[in-house]
């Protein structure tokens, strides 16, 4: 794991799990796009299941940086891109389930839409790989 967690004392500590910000020295950075819940047909995984469609897109990170010789305790940087506050809940646990701390720097956004209909959540992410 090349990046620390960054935390401050004058800053309410989330009970999310994130950091507040990370920090790293690693001089090789995979850029991931955003990952949606696809099979690799491209067909939707999970219609209308948020906790299926998250797993999937944590399996898609998880395979883009095993691939690149890291795992996803690499991963310092996600921005989550979500359709319904509601779900918010539900990811929350499933990230517990992926990632240990120190938890990644995280944005969550909630969006009108994403580009498939059927798509509720969307992860794009960096890792920081040795």
């Amino acid at each position: 794991m090349p990046f620390a967690e960054v935390r401050s004392r004058e800053i309410f500590p989330s009970p999310a799990p994130l950091s507040m910000a990370t920090i790293t020295e690693s001089p090789r950075l995979l850029h991931i796009s955003g990952q949606v819940s696809q099979d690799i047909n491209g067909n939707t995984v999970g219609p209308g299941d948020i906790e299926k469609q998250t797993s999937q897109v944590i399996e898609h990170i998880n395979t883009l940086v095993n691939e690149q010789g890291g795992t996803l305790a690499d991963i310092c940087k996600i921005t989550i891109f979500l359709t319904a506050r509601d779900h918010l809940p539900t990811v929350m646990e499933v990230r517990r389930r992926y990632f240990k701390q120190p938890y990644p720097a995280t944005s969550a956004v909630i969006v009108a839409g994403l580009a498939n209909a059927e798509w509720m959540i969307e992860i794009e992410a960096l890792a920081a790989l040795k």
